[in-house]
């Protein structure tokens, strides 16, 4: 982790959703190796794992360029088959685009749920207890009041701003802006944590709030900026 430190007086700790404070449950590389294996194709949890950083990324970089939301159905068919082959090829597996759709639509009738990760509560408190408030900054489309009781965090988080919502997505400032409006502080008064370089830290930072990069799967064992493993590790921070 970088020996920067951020301003001390922070008011607000802003947190993205996914990847960050939730996952989902039954986790997505168990729900990708059951359909990869009914294909034939065989994958260990980690090298799917290995698989979704590329394709976040590519999802972090295709909704910058135009939201999922706001495309065509043959789009959408397009982006999520190359979202699928990222995944897949990453592991030096080659495969017919028109397959990978066939494997997301199946992956697509899975039910799962989207659930905090087992750090967020006792941290979450722990902020609280100092006075900090606590908000939520997301690409998700939905409305924020509705992810907040869905994830069961009423009790610490003031507010989400969605992308729904907000009409812009993570790294535009104008997501990032309207949520500082919405707490009422300076930017040098937050704290933003979020697990994409370029959707969260970067973006997070041209507004002037100060980024932290939460990386779960050590994707990013070379990131030179401030970086936290989990949760537990904002105690270093604040």
């Amino acid at each position: 982790m970088s020996m920067m430190s951020p301003n001390k007086n922070i008011k607000y700790v802003f947190f993205d959703i996914y990847g960050t404070l939730a996952g989902f449950y039954p986790e997505r590389e168990k729900i990708q190796k059951k359909i990869l294996s009914k294909n034939g194709i065989f994958l260990s949890e980690d090298q799917i794992t290995l698989g979704y950083k590329y394709a976040d990324e590519y999802m972090a970089f295709q909704k910058k360029n135009k939201p999922i939301r706001e495309m065509t159905n043959q789009e959408k068919k397009d982006f999520f088959s190359t979202y699928e082959l990222k995944i897949i090829e990453s592991n030096n597996i080659n495969l017919d685009k028109k397959i990978a759709w066939k494997i997301w639509q199946e992956i697509s009738k899975e039910k799962y749920d989207l659930r905090i990760f087992n750090d967020v509560l006792v941290n979450l408190k722990w902020l609280s207890d100092l006075g900090i408030k606590i908000a939520g900054i997301t690409n998700m489309d939905i409305a924020g009041n509705i992810l907040i009781k869905n994830l069961g965090l009423e009790d610490f988080l003031q507010f989400i701003v969605t992308s729904l919502e907000s009409g812009s997505e993570k790294p535009d400032s104008k997501i990032f802006l309207e949520s500082i409006k919405r707490a009422n502080i300076d930017p040098s008064e937050s704290l933003y944590i979020g697990d994409q370089i370029e959707s969260d830290y970067l973006g997070s930072q041209n507004v002037g709030m100060f980024p932290v990069l939460i990386d779960r799967y050590s994707y990013y064992q070379d990131f030179s900026g401030v970086k936290i493993k989990n949760l537990d590790e904002i105690k270093t921070l604040i």
